[in-house]
Parts: C-alpha cells; sequence; structure tokens
C-alpha cells in the first residue's frame, strides 16, 4: 500500500525515464517487446494510453541511436542522478566478475579508457532508480547463463540485489520471466510500474518469485487451449499431433505462465501451436526439472493435477444429480 510519502513523490513524476541493460543475453526479449498488441510498443512510445505518457527510453544498446561513449556516458550520468527518475530494466543475467579476474566477463561501454562492468553500473543505478524489472529468464533467475555448472556464476536481478531490496518508490524487484517473456508481458507489466510511480494504480502483488500474480497466477496447463485432451485421455506422441502433448515432454503442469494460450494479438501460444512448454518462465530454467527439455514432467506433477480434477469432477457429478431450482 502506498505511504502518503510515496503517493506525494509519485504524483510529482511528469516525465519517466527508462534505462534498459543488457547483460548474458541474446536480445531476444527487446525482441519480443516490439511484437507486444495490446497495447503496442507504439501506443506506449506516443502516449496515446492515459497515465503512460512522458516515458523516454533513455538507453537499450538495441535500440537507441547514441553508440560509443555518447552511450556510455548516458550511464555514467544516471549514476550521478541526472536521469532521476528513471526505471532500471534488465535483460540478461549478471556474471561474477570476481571468477573472472584478470580478465571481465560482461562489460557494457567503455567511457575516459575505462570499462563500464555491468555489475557496478547495476550496482550504480540500483541506488537511484525508482523501481527495477528484470526481463525475462535469465535477468529474473539466471536462465541459460546460470544452467549448470554455471562457469560465470550468473545469477538473475532478484538474487543479485536481494528480496529484501526495494527501489525509490517501495518496490521491490520486478520479474517477467520467460525466454522470451510474452510481448503482452512485458509491455503490460512496465506499464502497471509506470501506472503505480504515478499514484494511478496499485502496486502489483507478487508471488513468492516475485512475479505478478494476474500474469504468473496459473500454470500454463490450467492456461492450455488443448488441456481438454488431458482429461479426456487423448495423448499426442509427436508435435503438432492431436492431443494433450505430456508425452513430447510438455512442462505446463509445473510452469507458471500464460504464454501457452497466446503469443501475442491472439495468435500463437506454445501449446496452441503443437509445441510443448518446455518451462523456460520457471525458476529452475534450464536446469531440471525443466530439462531435458523434451523429457518427462516429474510423475508427481501428474499425480497432484489428476486427484485435485479427480475430487472436483465428483463433487461436480453429486452436485448434478441433485434437482436444482432455476
Amino acid at each position: 500500500m502506498f505511504s502518503i510519502y510515496t503517493g506525494i513523490y509519485a504524483m510529482a513524476l511528469e516525465e519517466i525515464n527508462l534505462i534498459w541493460l543488457e547483460g548474458l543475453d541474446c536480445a531476444g526479449c527487446t525482441i519480443s517487446i516490439k511484437q507486444a498488441s495490446n497495447p503496442t510498443l507504439i501506443d506506449i512510445v506516443t502516449g496515446a494510453i492515459p497515465g503512460l505518457g512522458g516515458l523516454k527510453l533513455v538507453f537499450n544498446p538495441t535500440l537507441m541511436f547514441e553508440w560509443g561513449e555518447d552511450a556510455s556516458k548516458v550511464l555514467v550520468d544516471a549514476m550521478e542522478g541526472k536521469y532521476d527518475p528513471f526505471v532500471l530494466i534488465l535483460e540478461g543475467a549478471i556474471p561474477d566478475e570476481a571468477r573472472a579476474k584478470p580478465g571481465v566477463y560482461c562489460a557494457i561501454g567503455e567511457y575516459n579508457h575505462k570499462l563500464l562492468l555491468l555489475d557496478e553500473v547495476v550496482d550504480g543505478l540500483s541506488k537511484k532508480c525508482a523501481a527495477a524489472v528484470a526481463i525475462g529468464t535469465c535477468a529474473s533467475y539466471g536462465g541459460i547463463p546460470s544452467g549448470k555448472p554455471n562457469p560465470t556464476g550468473a545469477r538473475g536481478l532478484l538474487d543479485y540485489l536481494g528480496k529484501k531490496w526495494k527501489g525509490g518508490l517501495g518496490l521491490p524487484v520486478i520479474c517477467v520471466p520467460g525466454c522470451p517473456p510474452r510481448p503482452d508481458n512485458i509491455v503490460q507489466v512496465l506499464g502497471h510500474a509506470v501506472l503505480a510511480a504515478r499514484g494511478l494504480a496499485p502496486l502489483p502483488e507478487l508471488d513468492e518469485h516475485h512475479r505478478p500474480t494476474y500474469l504468473y497466477g496459473d500454470t500454463a496447463h490450467e492456461n492450455c487451449s488443448i488441456c481438454g485432451f488431458f482429461s479426456g485421455g487423448v495423448a499426442g506422441h509427436g508435435f503438432g499431433e492431436r492431443g494433450c502433448l505430456g508425452l513430447v515432454g510438455c512442462k505446463g503442469l509445473i510452469t507458471h505462465c500464460n504464454a501457452s494460450a497466446t503469443w501475442m494479438d491472439g495468435y500463437g501460444g506454445c501449446t496452441e501451436t503443437g509445441s510443448p512448454c518446455i518451462g523456460c518462465a520457471d525458476p529452475n530454467f534450464p536446469d531440471p526439472p525443466t530439462s531435458p527439455f523434451f523429457g518427462d514432467a516429474p510423475p508427481i506433477a501428474y499425480l497432484k493435477d489428476f486427484s485435485r480434477g479427480l475430487r472436483t469432477q465428483v463433487k461436480l457429478a453429486i452436485a448434478a444429480a441433485k434437482r436444482r431450482k432455476i
């Protein structure tokens, strides 16, 4: 809940800068956000959505016009407070530079003949940002760069800053996992963070892994458009084959995500297009139980879902047997 101080501070905001860093990543999350449809990136940039005007993307290594030291200067100035207020956005994991000495793992710029290391920039910006959002599983929990044996010591922003860390608006790290996340998940969470910063929306409710519950509250199986085949006992045995994709390694039962229903603008979605969920939004990805990607999900997940479904179906059958007044 907002404090009085937070509310006054938030309402005073007019222009909000966005600083989007990339660490150990593939830039797939940046590509994903350009596909957003509800709302579109154009809607956000042009201020067509009430309450979301005045946003300025001052740093994104893939999309910005500046390059070289001109781009690096934005980060140096931001660490000195010249871009306050701003929302820190991280795409990609953060390596442990202590393991790289005398070399480096992740330099994201150079200024005055000095390398700007990702961890140093995150340290500087996290002390001044209004809020911090981790986009993608790599930025949230380490993702593929942190897969065993994790030689670089890569980890996500939530682990790096800690669960007790909070930005200037009192918000902890917000995680938007997925490899990449659904485009609409990214813009909606960023939009929600900005609206909350301006006192126009309540703070997002987060689960134990700091995921917004309105997007990640249900499993991919519960959101799956073909999950009826599971309860009906119809199994597919290959990609695109009619039936539940559990025998092809679907991890929808153990992964909290909404990408199984649709990808963008009502189209696509993992299982919707005949591909099993590989659990890319799960905090453990890409390690077990999400791997091997096409290996079976843990049997206990099936037993729990079967038990829950059976109890519910019995209750419905008993209720249906009783005559009810309409």
